[in-house]
């Protein structure tokens, strides 16, 4: 597997992450139809288990969030794989990750782009791509930090993790 370092002292893998529950592939690992072109997939599971690690260093997590945002096709796979991962929990993606007056009542709150991004994915499924072109980068990180904290929440809480 590739390694792309984030800074001088540290990069994050499966081997490095912290051993606590792990119920969910990362991105990498992952097969999500429709999703055929690399999305830098080392990037996307550093940003995973930064997140899941919980990293001290104030400026890992936004390195990795400001490099997946400058690429559409890593962005998107990582929403993908959220939602992907979401349905599976939920049998279907929950109305407060499409809509928001549904999300004001959950602790996880996403940004208005990832809740856009979650409806078309819950409207039409995969393969989908218009609206990321769309975005600026700025929107793009929201997203993607939405994507990796509603997986991490999952992985923590389960189902309870929107509702409590």
């Amino acid at each position: 597997m590739e390694h792309t370092v984030i800074s001088a002292d540290h990069v994050h893998t499966a081997e490095t992450a912290q051993q606590r529950q792990r119920t969910f592939v990362p991105p990498s690992e992952s097969y999500l139809p429709g999703v055929q072109e690399p999305a830098g997939d080392a990037l996307l599971d550093q940003l995973f288990y930064a997140t899941v690690d919980e990293c001290p260093d104030p400026t890992c997590r936004p390195l990795l969030l400001d490099r997946v945002a400058a690429s559409v096709g890593a962005t998107r796979k990582l929403v993908d794989w959220a939602c992907w991962i979401t349905s599976e929990v939920y049998g279907g993606l929950p109305e407060e990750l499409v809509d928001e007056v549904a999300s004001a009542g959950t602790i996880f709150r996403p940004s208005t782009t990832f809740r856009r991004h979650a409806a078309e994915y819950h409207n039409q499924g995969p393969p989908f791509g218009v609206m990321y072109d769309a975005c600026s980068a700025a929107q793009r990180r929201e997203a993607a930090d939405n994507a990796v904290v509603l997986v991490d929440g999952l992985q923590v809480w389960w189902t309870d993790f929107l509702y409590q």
